[in-house]
């Protein structure tokens, strides 16, 4: 009898403990919680990919020295995705099987995190915060695709309605990116000029890692834009700037978030011009040491003593994105699983962003688009100004 029993007692233990392996959680353990993120960290925006590395970085090591999430560290795996998709696929299968991470948090690209999506969602995967504002990762809803930034979609329309309006602007231009940031912003321009009954003078696109811009912006300026909105990031934005310079052409220019960073102003001066006269849309006021938030020169200092330099936009968007990744999983409490961090998520409404100022963050069961509304800012003795409210489009 006694043997009887001990063979069902160690057969109940044997099916407990396969029951909790089947239903353990990937990426979480009793002391750690794995994140994985792609970045451009060697191809065409490495400007933006190595900082947002070192946002993520920043902020995981913040979170780990104060303890954890309920008692867990985190732990980011991030690989380099080149700006390519066919790599950011490879990268992401590698990061599902090999690393098991628990969820993403700010894949890098339109193009690049655009093609890894589907494969996170069909796996049931939370992303959240991806380093792009297109729609396609809220627009059709999908449970475990979280936005992050205010859409360039949105942003484009802002940018119309802020020289229409506000500088009676009649002809606009546009440069853009030949993928699907471009085409996303390029609908967002073509629809809020179709509020005034107008069309876009000129639109001239380019291909992803193009360094040449000559062609584009003497069609532009044959175009006789008042304003050219650019669809672009870093190099290419400094390039349209230089090139309308070359041509002694005194045009507004007005780039989206992917433009608001320090090497559009550094870059421009190494090519020997000023970007002063620079206008962009922003998400967030551009942090200073000076910022007038005590909570913006605090954490100036703080990734100054880890890092010995000085931060940037994209530095704010890595350690924000896991800064509200973080709020979620500590709310799903202890017992974190994937469905109860999304649970968790979708209780956001109106959450504010308490240390740089950006645009407060709603989620929904129905609406995971986050953000709403930008700021206008402009390039001046090389700092860039907040000139407006926050604006939306409608």
């Amino acid at each position: 009898m006694k043997k009887v029993l001990l063979t069902i007692s160690l057969v109940m233990a044997l099916i407990m403990a396969l029951s909790a392996a089947a239903l353990a959680e990937d990426g979480v353990t009793a002391d750690e919680i794995v994140v994985g993120s792609h970045q451009d960290l060697s191809g065409p925006i490495a400007g933006w990919g190595i900082q947002v590395k070192m946002g993520l970085e920043m902020k995981a090591r913040e979170i780990n020295d104060a303890g954890g999430i309920h008692g867990r560290k985190i732990r980011l795996v991030v690989e380099d995705s080149k700006y390519d998709p066919k790599t950011a696929i490879m990268v992401t299968n590698k990061m599902i099987s090999r690393d098991k991470v628990f969820a993403f948090v700010g894949n890098m690209g339109s193009p690049t995190a655009g093609a890894t999506k589907p494969i996170i969602s069909r796996k049931k995967i939370p992303q959240m915060f991806p380093l792009t504002a297109a729609s396609l990762f809220y627009d059709p809803y999908d449970r475990y695709s979280f936005g992050g930034f205010v859409p360039y979609y949105d942003q484009a329309r802002v940018i119309v309605k802020y020289f229409v309006e506000k500088k009676g602007y009649k002809r606009i231009g546009l440069m853009y990116q030949d993928d699907e940031m471009g085409a996303i912003m390029k609908s967002g321009v073509e629809d809020q000029l179709k509020t005034y009954n107008m069309e876009l003078v000129g639109a001239e696109s380019y291909k992803r890692g193009a360094t040449e811009f000559s062609s584009q912006i003497t069609k532009l300026k044959k175009a006789d834009c008042q304003l050219v909105v650019l669809a672009t990031v870093i190099r290419e934005t400094v390039g349209a700037l230089k090139e309308a310079k070359k041509l002694g052409w005194d045009v507004d220019m007005c780039g989206m978030t992917p433009a608001q960073t320090k090497f559009i102003i550094l870059l421009s001066q190494k090519a020997g011009f000023s970007a002063d006269g620079f206008y962009c849309a922003a998400q967030t006021p551009y942090i200073y040491a000076d910022s007038p938030r005590d909570q913006v020169r605090a954490w100036w200092k703080r990734h100054v003593a880890m890092y010995g330099k000085e931060p940037d936009m994209p530095t704010t968007a890595g350690w924000a994105g896991l800064h509200f990744f973080a709020m979620a999983a500590e709310m799903a409490g202890k017992d974190l699983t994937r469905e109860k961090l999304i649970d968790a998520l979708e209780t956001y409404r109106d959450v504010p962003d308490e240390t740089f100022g950006g645009a407060p963050i709603t989620f929904t069961p129905t609406d995971h688009q986050g953000p709403h509304g930008v700021l206008m800012q402009f390039v001046e003795k090389g700092r860039y100004v907040t000139i407006s409210d926050r604006l939306d489009y409608k």
